[in-house]
């Protein structure tokens, strides 16, 4: 018996050779398996499908799939190990990256800057120029964190334990600083130098980054031990960028408000708005934020886990498959899919829609008995 196997994933078309005992979760995260409850084995958002080899059934798979689904080769990658040849089925999950090009006013400067959004699942990064305002390139990918978790609660339980608040955030620096050099790379040619680097995120990726202790957050009242804006230069970080550029990680607002919604706030313009207007971010950690110039109102919910599968059996985050809109038309539903494929699930807004539209078509809502 060798000290390696291979695992060959379907419909990717790769083989991968791993040691051999290597548990699944350390392998698959990379290829799009995701696991929402840190790999626990608590939900089943890491199902795999076995097409060849053996892969034996847990007790947590026992009560977590139907017997017909186990039958079928249906596994929690969370856990299963590569103790043998396996062929195994699974979706790539592709990250959406969203573009928007809307003119908004700002002070050209000379230069190039990079701007990142941390979120719990996804980190998205732009590099602009500074001067026109242009975004030169774009990089997304899923927060390599999350296979130790996807929600806030679950980060933060595993930070607060052991060695994990510092493996977290090496883990998601080095990850950024990899984005920012593709993009440095994507963007070859690009006239100006990097001047600087600015991030946002809630509350606990803005702790996570800096290096700002978790603890308080753990529990009540909840209240972080800074939610300032932080400063460092890049090589402090341990990126190798040209001219080394300062890079900000702006405030946050609250416990888990974070300087994600700041930015919200900022490109809305809500805190010079005479209207009452509400400002709502179904993300990971969802925030909700209502008001006017003279007075704002923040909450903030696990809004991914509720909307993307931990009760919902066809939920998932808003990536190629997933159901993003409906409406009600001619009696029936209109659905609008990620990706133009075959749907495979739910996301958030194609949930709240769906409850929406199924109102409409309630005998009440159209007048019938």
């Amino acid at each position: 018996m060798g000290d390696f196997v291979h695992l060959e994933l379907l419909p990717l078309g790769k083989v991968l050779r791993v040691k051999r005992g290597t548990p699944l979760q350390d392998v698959l995260f990379a290829h799009g398996v995701e696991f929402p409850c840190g790999g626990r084995g608590r939900c089943k958002g890491c199902r795999i499908k076995v097409l060849a080899g053996s892969l034996p059934i847990t007790e947590e798979e026992k009560k977590k799939l139907t017997g017909p689904e186990l039958a079928d080769g249906w596994r929690l990658a969370c856990r299963g190990q590569a103790d043998s040849d396996l062929k195994i089925e699974l979706a790539q999950w592709e990250a959406a990256i969203l573009t928007d090009d809307t003119v908004f006013p700002f002070t050209p400067r000379a230069g190039l800057g990079i701007a990142i959004d941390l979120g719990t699942t996804t980190i998205v990064a732009q590099l602009i120029n500074l001067q026109t305002g242009h975004v030169l390139a774009v990089r997304a990918a899923l927060n390599a964190q999350a296979k130790h978790g996807a929600d806030i609660m679950s980060r933060v339980e595993f930070a607060i334990a052991g060695q994990g608040e510092g493996a977290l955030q090496d883990m998601v620096r080095k990850q950024i600083g990899d984005m920012a050099k593709e993009l440095l790379t994507a963007a070859w040619g690009a006239s100006g130098d990097l001047e600087s680097v600015v991030l946002v995120g809630n509350t606990v990726m803005h702790h996570l980054f800096s290096g700002i202790s978790l603890e308080p957050l753990s529990h009540y009242p909840f209240e972080p031990v800074s939610s300032g804006l932080q400063v460092f230069d890049a090589a402090e970080l341990g990126w190798s960028l040209p001219g080394n550029p300062a890079v900000r990680f702006l405030p946050c607002l609250g416990s888990f408000v974070g300087s994600d919604i700041l930015a919200w706030l900022l490109a809305t313009k809500l805190h010079e708005s005479e209207r009452l207007v509400a400002l709502i971010d179904l993300g990971t950690n969802g925030e909700i934020v209502v008001g006017n110039r003279e007075r704002m109102l923040c909450a903030s919910t696990a809004a991914g886990p509720a909307f993307e599968g931990a009760r919902i059996s066809m939920g998932m985050r808003a990536a190629t498959g997933a159901i993003s809109e409906v409406r009600a038309l001619d009696g029936g539903l209109e659905c609008r899919v990620l990706g133009q494929v075959a749907p495979r699930g739910l996301c958030g807004s194609g949930l709240v829609d769906a409850v929406a539209a199924g109102l409409e078509m309630t005998p009440a809502s159209t007048g019938s008995t």
